[in-house]
């Protein structure tokens, strides 16, 4: 075991994976994305947050710290999934994350939801193996994309053994796991480890984890940035407009009476108690405790709900009952707004929530379909990506080199006719 994890190391010591695949050509593999967020020991793409936290060097796990952002990403995760996790009962949201699970993950004309496309055919069983058999992507996949989408993070801890690769994955909350990408100064070498927030804060190696990431905001490196954050400063908005709603439902809404009473010629200073005399006798109602047989006349009525009761007296005054009408809520508009903001950031249509509103015909359905496809299109290449590790990882463990660890290519079923149709034009 100690002579794989040092060739899985050596295998993954350079970031990207360069093989000869002959006739003068390379094939490039970044498994750790390192084109697409840079080496985040020595790059600026995140600048602003390096230059924030400049002064804040510390050590690591031994691993000089150069990325002052992972100190600022550390710090305020917890409170994103917290948000995350209140975004995903409201009950739009919640279908959202459903639809890019479901749509990530259909099948294709074979009935399978991952293709495997290879001039080895040992290696196409090998794949086939591992990702239908071991891994279980049919029933798995569904709720590992829906974790990147909703968190921007979903980390699977492989179980690897000598010769056989990875025999089992096991997914890690997002809410214990680091990721730490240092200039290690023992080395000499940039190191990607993981972090495992537990009793005994486990470390783990680059080729150990398989972390999917949405990798779109350089602000969130070097985690992913959730399909839910465009949405999270108008979900609160929206909270707090439906929350005004019902407050105003319930304390404005109901109908309240005005009882004029003419009280003739009763002196001013018993008034008073000849007026709650008759509040007693028209709300009281007698209560018997049913423990000690007290008799009572305690009711309580919320003041929301209560009437008016006025003394009127002199003139042609008498007893009158007047209703005053419930105020009528003019928000429904501002939440609509809000609501339509919302449902903008998380890229889906109308239709496909379940909502019919601006949908003008069967053209206009196709070009929503086909930016839809784009955006599960994007997601479905993210995880594909690391599906490439995973893949890599299990082939070395076997014994393969060179050339064979990355004879192969994989693809998720796209999720709409006519964007391909399109492509194909």
């Amino acid at each position: 075991m100690a002579s794989l994890r040092k060739r899985l190391r050596n295998l993954f010591s350079t970031n990207i994976i360069v093989k000869n695949v002959g006739n003068n050509k390379l094939r490039v593999l970044d498994t750790n994305r390192l084109q697409s967020d840079g080496n985040l020991a020595k790059s600026k793409i995140s600048d602003r947050y390096t230059r924030l936290h400049g002064a804040n060097r510390h050590k690591i796990g031994g691993m000089n710290g150069g990325y002052d952002s992972n100190y600022y990403m550390h710090q305020n995760r917890m409170q994103l999934y917290t948000d995350y996790e209140m975004m995903d009962k409201d009950p739009i949201i919640h279908s959202a994350l459903d639809i890019y699970s479901d749509e990530s993950t259909l099948e294709d004309q074979f009935g399978d939801i991952l293709t495997i496309k290879t001039n080895d055919s040992k290696i196409q069983k090998i794949l086939y193996n591992l990702f239908y058999d071991i891994l279980n992507i049919d029933f798995n996949m569904w709720s590992w994309i829906r974790n990147v989408t909703k968190y921007g993070d979903f980390f699977l801890k492989l179980d690897i053994a000598d010769e056989l690769g990875v025999i089992n994955a096991r997914p890690l909350s997002s809410y214990e796991i680091e990721r730490y990408e240092e200039y290690n100064s023992d080395t000499g070498e940039y190191e990607i480890k993981f972090k495992h927030l537990s009793t005994h804060e486990e470390w783990y190696d680059v080729f150990e984890i398989a972390h999917f990431r949405l990798l779109s905001d350089s602000n969130f490196l070097p985690y992913g940035r959730s399909m839910l954050e465009g949405a999270r400063q108008e979900f609160q908005k929206l909270t707090m407009l439906e929350d005004a709603m019902l407050i105003h439902r319930i304390m404005r809404a109901p109908e309240k009476r005005i009882f004029k009473v003419d009280i003739g010629n009763i002196p001013p200073n018993e008034v008073d108690t000849f007026m709650q005399q008759i509040i007693d006798k028209m709300k009281k109602i007698p209560h018997v405790d049913q423990n000690t047989g007290n008799y009572n006349l305690k009711f309580n009525l919320n003041n929301m709900l209560e009437d008016y009761f006025l003394p009127v007296r002199g003139g042609q005054s008498s007893t009158q009952i007047d209703t005053l009408p419930g105020m009528t809520w003019t928000g429904t508009e501002d939440i609509e707004y809000v609501k339509n903001k919302m449902m903008a950031a998380l890229k889906i249509p109308k239709p496909f929530l379940g909502y019919s509103e601006g949908v003008e015909g069967k053209t206009s359905l196709a070009s929503m379909d086909i930016r839809f496809a784009r955006t599960i299109e994007r997601i479905q290449k993210i995880i594909t990506s690391e599906l490439y590790k995973i893949a890599i990882v299990h082939l070395a463990s076997q014994g393969y080199e060179g050339e064979d660890l990355i004879n192969f290519d994989l693809a998720l079923t796209s999720p709409s006719i006519i964007y391909d149709q399109q492509k194909v034009a």
